[in-house]
């Protein structure tokens, strides 16, 4: 079983059955299905409707009782947690030429390398218009 998948358990005393996404799902009382996390939290989610009794009652049967593996839902929670923050991965950005950095030491030995004199004739200018009247 992979990261992100987790168990779905049918915690109802009844079979449960549900078209989701064009696929039929059946979990046997008690039973259970693996699915991927995000589809389990999706069809777990879903609403349908209510099957009632002459009497106005929804009939035990048409319950959606289901509930997801708690430590299946951890790992799938941390994997997909590691991959984003893989993904946002801190980048550093050369504001005059836009080049990209992975650390903030290799930004500042590229600005100096490649842009002090911008830098420097950019502060001067800053300088003298402070200092005039």
């Amino acid at each position: 079983m992979s990261d992100t998948m987790v168990r779905v358990f049918n915690r109802n005393r009844f079979d449960y059955e549900e078209m989701y996404n064009g696929t039929l799902i059946k979990i046997k009382a008690g039973g259970f299905v693996t699915m991927d996390y995000e589809q389990a939290t999706r069809f777990m989610g879903k609403m349908i409707p209510m099957i009632k009794d002459k009497g106005g009652i929804q009939k035990p049967e048409s319950y959606k009782w289901l509930e997801m593996d708690q430590d299946d839902k951890r790992k799938a929670e941390s994997s997909l947690r590691n991959e984003a923050e893989e993904k946002a991965q801190k980048t550093f950005v050369c504001m005059k030429c836009n080049k990209e950095f992975t650390t903030k030491a290799a930004l500042i030995k590229h600005a100096k390398e490649k842009h002090l004199d911008d830098m420097v004739e950019s502060k001067t200018k800053e300088d003298i218009e402070e200092t005039e009247p």
